[in-house]
């Protein structure tokens, strides 16, 4: 069975609890392990993972297809292919189109779905503005519209350098404040983000 990506372009990568791929049409592929070629992502190597899936930034979904077993795969301009397996206790990996229609792959293969939701209500969106002491960073994404995504709902909107990543995702601020129109992030890792707002 297909995934209706195929011809889509990756335009962004995140990693929150899992890694995921987002196409120019809002469309999302989550996974919580997968093989990129011949790395294997899971919980213990995320950061890795979200190096490999900066490779698929720009390049376009040539097959996006998965069998009866819930085994996804996906190839990329000929050459770049993910493989997502059943995992025997927790979910493999989600399809989210845009218009909110799901395709999970649970627990021992379990292959679900569900349409779109009637009435489907957007998501909020994230607000670039200086996040609040104690907030935790949730998710860092890099590609098209790059940033990384506070706790309370804020945001900055950069590419992080991804080797900073593991400093970075989960870490909680422990001071923030502007430094005559630059932003000045300090995380509980001791990393500290020095950013120049986009908006004002």
């Amino acid at each position: 069975m297909k995934l209706p990506v195929e011809g889509q372009r990756v335009h962004k990568v995140l990693l929150d609890f899992d890694l995921t791929i987002e196409f120019d049409s809002g469309a999302t592929v989550a996974f919580s392990e997968v093989v990129v070629d011949d790395l294997v992502v899971d919980e213990d190597n995320q950061f890795e993972g979200l190096r490999a899936f900066a490779m698929l930034l720009g390049l376009v979904c040539d097959d996006a297809e998965f069998d009866e077993s819930g085994v996804l795969r996906l190839t990329f301009d000929g050459r770049t292919r993910i493989v997502a397996h059943p995992r025997p206790e927790v979910e493999s990996w989600e399809f989210c189109a845009a218009d909110g229609s799901t395709v999970l792959c649970g627990a021992e293969g379990t292959v679900e779905s569900w349409p779109a939701p009637p009435h489907r209500s957007d998501d909020v969106s994230t607000r670039e503005c200086l996040p609040s002491i104690g907030a935790t960073v949730v998710r860092i994404s890099t590609g098209d519209d790059a940033s990384v995504e506070f706790s309370d709902g804020t945001c900055l909107n950069f590419d992080l350098p991804l080797d900073a990543g593991y400093l970075v995702l989960r870490e909680s601020v422990t001071a923030s404040s502007d430094a005559g129109g630059d932003w000045v992030v300090e995380l509980s890792s001791g990393h500290v983000i020095f950013y120049r707002p986009r908006t004002t």
